[in-house]
């Protein structure tokens, strides 16, 4: 994604939304590929952000989550899970509490791999400054409450890390039954400051080759 932002320019919500979806399906038919290949049946799930000048685009497949944490109005999860006690719960059959529990609670009814192509849920949030972006797995919230969540992520340490390890932590003294996945992302300045750079490219993985950034 990072070439063809930086290479195309892109500049409206529409082109950033549908490339993010675009590197969704590309994982997607990559697992799928190899299951071919391998004759297997591996399966994942995916949660993304691409934040470009204060503007959060999120897709989800599956039940990992994206939460927003806003200190006005506390830890929100702007995610839909793909999952069978999701819809359960959608259809008032059982209470939200119940999906912690519930025999089913592990089946989900889409992730990457499966087919070919994938159906992908997209969002957009507009951050403010103070803001907590949370990416995580269903090995964190499954045994990790909402309300503990919230307890750690609005910590006053703007060290996104050290919140991260805060809820792996948590996770893992919850009863750690599941690999726990945590990405946190912490806005601490204005989301549009004129100056500076546009783009910042943080790591990536040594088989990406970028152009320099400026």
């Amino acid at each position: 994604m990072l070439p063809k932002i930086y290479g195309q320019g892109l500049r409206q919500d529409e082109a950033y939304a549908r490339l993010l979806a675009e590197g969704v399906q590309e994982a997607n038919l990559a697992v799928h590929q190899n299951n071919m290949q391998q004759n297997g049946d591996m399966g994942t799930t995916i949660t993304a952000t691409l934040v470009v000048d204060g503007m959060a685009y999120i897709v989800n497949v599956g039940d990992s989550r994206t939460y927003l944490y806003r200190p006005s109005t506390g830890l929100r999860k702007v995610t839909t899970d793909h999952s069978v006690v999701a819809s359960l719960v959608d259809a008032g059959i059982i209470k939200p509490d119940d999906i912690y529990t519930h025999p089913k609670r592990n089946q989900i009814y889409r992730s990457l791999g499966e087919k070919p192509g994938v159906e992908v849920d997209s969002f957009k949030e507009a951050l403010q400054p103070g803001d907590k972006l949370l990416l995580c797995s269903d090995g964190l919230w499954d045994m990790v409450r909402d309300p503990k969540i919230e307890s750690v992520v609005k910590a006053p340490d703007s060290n996104p890390a050290i919140v991260g390890e805060a809820l792996i932590k948590a996770a893992l003294e919850g009863g750690g039954e599941d690999n726990v996945s945590v990405i946190v992302v912490h806005v601490t300045e204005p989301v549009e400051t004129a100056g500076m750079p546009r783009m910042q490219l943080i790591a990536k993985p040594d088989s990406v080759q970028m152009p320099q950034l400026q």
